[in-house]
């Protein structure tokens, strides 16, 4: 079984954030079932001005049934080679798995895939929800009805979760809509160096501290959407409690690194709140597992890697309303609340006074339900349906 996955950026464009993982690591997984291949057909755009550095218009072996090939970008995302031999790449499928909205290959891959006949998934990766569509709002109405809603009831809807579910039927009511989710590397996350907090923050900001009374913790791209300004006011709250306590934020800056420090000054929490930058690989888990709340409230996640990265991590988490992480708190690992600073506040110092080994016990054993093999097999099974 081929499956041709079309997707305007692919790994290593890790400026993207989340979204360019978990389209890795599915891939990763699904190639490693037998009698399933995958090919991606993407282009060599990155946020920055300079594109990937790979080869291109060459299919690159990634694993075993696992390749992917770049096409060159020649202005604002356009890539004229991208359209010329797509039709080719999703003609020796048996699937074709589009994933984006908003960008300009999606149209051509709905179009190119509907003629030949090949069975379509479409995800939106987000990009649905009410908040985002606030953006821009006139131009992504025109696009959504002229180059979505032809497709909207021709292919089969990729949802994350329920909330991403009821953003397409909400657009588009008689979709036929599946959910799966994103996973995490469970094995992966539960191997961490325990660092003893004064340790930790030196490791992570270089500064020296004589006492450390709670670390909590966010992780994501530096943009308004993250409600990183709402964590920080809601933090400085939270240190009337517990004095000692230090906020990090982990993340590459895209457009609010400025508005979040101004911020972080006005407040006087230049000794206490950090913005550390980007975090890959082990650091990355060594920054989640050794801190004692993650928090992040977001105005829209259709799912959220880092939500379950914590908690495979083993720490609880903060999640705000606009994110699909209600199940947190039957599994009392996590709060899920409205993303404005009281209710914020509220949950981060109930959670920071609850029994850490006890949070950390709830939040591993919740995490199992994600990981990335169980994930493959449900695509698989989708694969198959439509075959």
């Amino acid at each position: 079984m081929k499956i041709c996955v079309i997707i305007p950026s692919f790994y290593p464009a890790i400026s993207y954030g989340g979204p360019i993982f978990s389209s890795l690591n599915i891939c990763k997984e699904l190639s490693k079932i037998p009698n399933i291949e995958i090919n991606v057909s993407t282009t060599n755009m990155n946020m920055s001005k300079d594109k990937l550095k790979v080869l291109t218009n060459k299919w690159v072996k990634f694993s075993e049934r696992f390749y992917v090939k770049y096409y060159n970008i020649l202005y604002l995302g356009f890539s004229l080679s991208l359209y010329l031999n797509l039709w080719r790449d999703i003609k020796k499928a048996d699937v074709a798995h589009i994933q984006g909205i908003f960008n300009s290959p999606i149209p051509v891959a709905l179009f190119y895939a509907a003629v030949l006949g090949r069975p379509i998934i479409l995800s939106p990766r987000g990009v649905l929800g009410g908040w985002c569509l606030e953006r821009r709002y006139i131009l992504k109405k025109i696009w959504l009805n002229f180059f979505i809603r032809p497709f909207a009831l021709k292919v089969i809807w990729h949802a994350t979760g329920d909330s991403e579910k009821d953003e397409i039927l909400l657009l588009y009511p008689r979709a036929q809509v599946e959910v799966i989710s994103n996973g995490v590397f469970i094995d992966e996350f539960s191997k961490f160096k325990s660092l003893n907090k004064r340790d930790y923050i030196q490791m992570f900001t270089n500064n020296r501290c004589e006492k450390v009374s709670k670390i909590v913790v966010s992780m994501g791209r530096l943009t308004e959407k993250k409600g990183f300004d709402i964590l920080i006011k809601a933090f400085n709250q939270v240190l009337l409690q517990h004095r000692d306590s230090y906020l990090l934020i982990a993340g590459p800056d895209e457009s609010e690194g400025k508005n979040l420090l101004r911020l972080i000054s006005e407040l006087n929490l230049n000794q206490n709140v950090f913005l550390i930058g980007a975090l890959e690989n082990q650091k990355k888990i060594d920054f989640l597992a050794n801190a004692d709340l993650f928090v992040l409230p977001s105005h829209n996640e259709n799912f959220g890697n880092v939500y379950v990265e914590s908690l495979a991590a083993g720490t609880p988490i903060v999640a705000s309303l606009n994110t699909p992480w209600q199940k947190v708190e039957d599994y009392n690992c996590g709060k899920w609340v409205a993303n404005n600073i009281d209710t914020t506040l509220r949950a981060m110092l109930e959670l920071l006074r609850n029994d850490r080994t006890i949070m950390r016990n709830n939040s591993l054993e919740f995490s199992r339900n994600y990981d990335w093999s169980e994930v493959a097999e449900e695509f698989k099974t989708l694969f198959k349906k439509l075959l």
